[in-house]
């Protein structure tokens, strides 16, 4: 809950954001106010301490601007502009300021009103120049000075009622100093005027009219501020009468005078024109705003038709959304602030038990953490979010939602609100685990049936091979001495085919015997490594060959044979595959991913052209003569397989004479 403070201050401020336009002109015309009443204020109390004629006398009756009067605008001003400060010092001074004004001015009232000095008048700069009552501001001028304190201390209030009194209060400144005025700028005679209004000088008057104005800018946005500078019909219409009620008659009056002192027409005739002129202008003024008013008027019925019909499309939207979907609207702390009434069909909660919870009330265990985090980046980003969430309902039943989490701006482009919106697919993916279970048997038959038929394929090849090599064994010996350098350059030929042959059909019965017996265990890979180097260690000596690895390589559940068959297959290729003369490096590290260990043997080898690169994982797929490097181009289909058992993916970054990475990703 906003305490009362927070909620007034929501209250006023809010619409004040819509114009920002014309609040940034009224702060340039109160930054020049505010300066301008310094600058005079400072002038004129320079003026009294070292008796320098400049401004403090403006009025021809001889009305002066005193000492006190200037010090009390300058302590005025500074309130005005410490008003918001929130700091403890800052409240201190402003009510310090303003019951000091409030003091000053409410002594010299009762030094009128009971004709006694309260030695007030000459306290800081002693009046040498006014002969009745030296020192001391007009009864008019302490007046203003009570009603303007008044008005500062709405500022510091929550009291609504209160506020919009004291702007009331402090209206009567700026009538009073507004009365001085036109009765200066009419040239009323002294004598005609009322003794309460005759010591006030132009310049106080002025000052009063600037800080009033000031004091109104400075205030909520409620009472007299909300009527003059509102932005409702009210409001407008006051706006474009006050150029009628302040401007024509104060000018009608000039002229009416003016004609009058210099004889043109008599004070009857001057009255009867006036009146009429004042009726004529102000109908004609009053017209020419009705018609501009008629239009708004219009426009505002136009626009509140347009609203209805989109609030009822909206509301036809709104009971079509909620009839075929879920939907949840939360703030922008991520609680829940509106549900309908399917949510609370399908997750069996209460609207009272979800509302001010999160969406952890129906978060099921089936996904990740990251899951979450991904979509939460998503939207607070301004985008919008699409996926499918396994949810918990009350009783513990698991349900499946297809769902976009869009998020939701306020005016000032800032984002409040998420709406999501579900669709139950619950059903789908039934069938959809239905079918896969029904696909994953029926492709596990089809792979043992194919496992079987390689293995007997493979194991039956061999016989007629060992029979054709028995044979022509048997047959070189018994008459390689009656044959040609040409016959037994054949027999060598058969020799080697078979041979050949023979390994390539071993190697093909070990492909179809990879995994037939799958049990995943926990394999140190730091200790694989190891036991591979020492298997390989002749190989390594010979060939000179350099393995480096990271001590901190995982333990992962795996198939460990599966798995040193992989590891071994990459290392012997790295080393068959060395650039001549070089010496081999290999290099073995291991990256952890969201869900998967990703690792990389890296080695300095002859390196593979980029168009063969998709194609050295096909079983027997050679790219060298085997004269060149020995071997039947089936280890990197072994290192395919064995990744896909574990469900994960193999591939290779490669460049001519540069050496190849061959990396594979392992689920975690």
């Amino acid at each position: 809950m906003l305490c009362k403070k927070q909620q007034l201050t929501t209250f006023i401020e809010v619409p004040q954001q819509t114009n920002y336009m014309k609040t940034k002109k009224f702060k340039h015309l109160s930054s020049i106010l505010t300066f301008s009443i310094i600058i005079s204020s400072s002038l004129t109390m320079f003026e009294w301490i070292f008796h320098k004629r400049i401004l403090f006398t403006v009025n021809e009756d001889g009305a002066t601007t005193k000492f006190n009067t200037a010090v009390l605008f300058l302590l005025s001003i500074i309130s005005l502009m410490i008003s918001r400060g929130r700091q403890k010092k800052y409240k201190i001074a402003f009510s310090f300021f303003t019951y000091t004004i409030l003091t000053i001015s409410l002594l010299t009232l009762i030094e009128y009103i009971f004709n006694i000095d309260l030695f007030i008048d000459n306290l800081l700069v002693k009046d040498t120049i006014t002969k009745i009552y030296p020192g001391r501001m007009s009864e008019a001028t302490a007046a203003c000075f009570i009603f303007f304190s008044i008005g500062l201390t709405g500022l510091k209030s929550t009291n609504r009622a209160y506020i919009a009194t004291t702007q009331h209060v402090a209206l009567i400144t700026t009538a009073v100093s507004s009365i001085i005025i036109i009765s200066f700028a009419l040239r009323v005679p002294i004598e005609a005027k009322i003794d309460f209004f005759k010591t006030m000088s132009i310049q106080s008057s002025l000052g009063f009219i600037i800080i009033s104005f000031l004091l109104v800018l400075k205030s909520y946005n409620i009472g007299f501020k909300e009527t003059i500078l509102g932005n409702n019909y009210g409001s407008k219409s006051l706006q474009k009468l006050l150029p009628f009620i302040i401007l024509i008659p104060f000018f009608l009056s000039f002229l009416m005078l003016t004609l009058i002192n210099e004889k043109v027409i008599g004070a009857q005739s001057g009255i009867i024109v006036y009146t009429l002129i004042l009726i004529l202008s102000g109908f004609l003024y009053t017209y020419i705003v009705s018609i501009g008013l008629n239009k708004s008027d219009y426009l505002r019925q136009k626009l509140e038709k347009n609203l209805i019909n989109k609030n009822r499309e909206l509301l036809q939207f709104k009971e079509a959304l909620d009839k075929i979907a879920i939907v949840a609207i939360t703030d922008e702390d991520t609680k829940i602030k509106y549900v309908n009434d399917n949510f609370c069909e399908i997750s069996k909660y209460t609207k009272e038990e979800i509302i001010g919870n999160t969406n952890e009330i129906v978060r099921s265990d089936y996904h990740p953490d990251s899951f979450f985090s991904e979509a939460w980046e998503t939207v607070s980003s301004g985008n919008p979010w699409f996926g499918e969430v396994k949810n918990r309902a009350k009783d513990g039943t698991l349900y499946w939602t297809e769902t976009a989490i869009v998020p939701l701006k306020n005016r000032v482009n800032y984002i409040n609100e998420y709406m999501a919106i579900q669709l139950d697919i619950s059903k789908r993916k039934e069938a959809e685990e239905l079918l896969a279970s029904k696909y994953v048997k029926t492709l596990e038959q089809k792979n043992k049936e194919l496992e079987q038929f390689s293995y007997i394929t493979s194991h039956d090849l061999q016989e007629p091979l060992r029979t054709i090599s028995t044979f022509s064994e048997l047959l070189y010996k018994q008459y390689h001495d009656k044959l040609d350098d040409n016959a037994k350059q054949l027999f060598t030929f058969i020799k080697k085919a078979t041979h050949r042959m023979s390994d390539l059909i071993t190697n093909l019965l070990d492909y179809s015997r990879l995994g037939r017996e799958r049990e995943i265990t926990k394999v140190n890979c730091n200790t694989l490594i190891k036991d591979i180097i020492e298997d390989l260690n002749s190989t390594i000596t010979q060939t000179n060959t350099t393995i480096i690895y990271d001590n901190n390589l995982p333990t992962i559940d795996a198939y460990p044979t599966e798995l040193r068959l992989l590891f071994q297959n990459l290392i012997s290729n790295a080393i068959k595959f060395a650039k001549k003369d070089v010496p081999p490096i290999v290099s073995i590290k291991a990256k952890k991913k969201k869900h998967a260990w990703k690792f990389s043997v890296k080695d300095n080898g002859i390196g593979i052209p980029e168009k063969f690169q998709d194609k050295i994982f096909a079983i027997f797929q050679r790219l060298h003569l085997e004269d060149e490097y020995e071997g039947t181009g089936i280890g990197l289909a072994h290192c395919q397989k064995i990744v896909g058992m574990h469900g994960g993916e193999i591939g290779v970054k490669s460049k001519i004479n540069e050496g190849s990475t061959f990396f594979f990703t392992i689920p975690n």
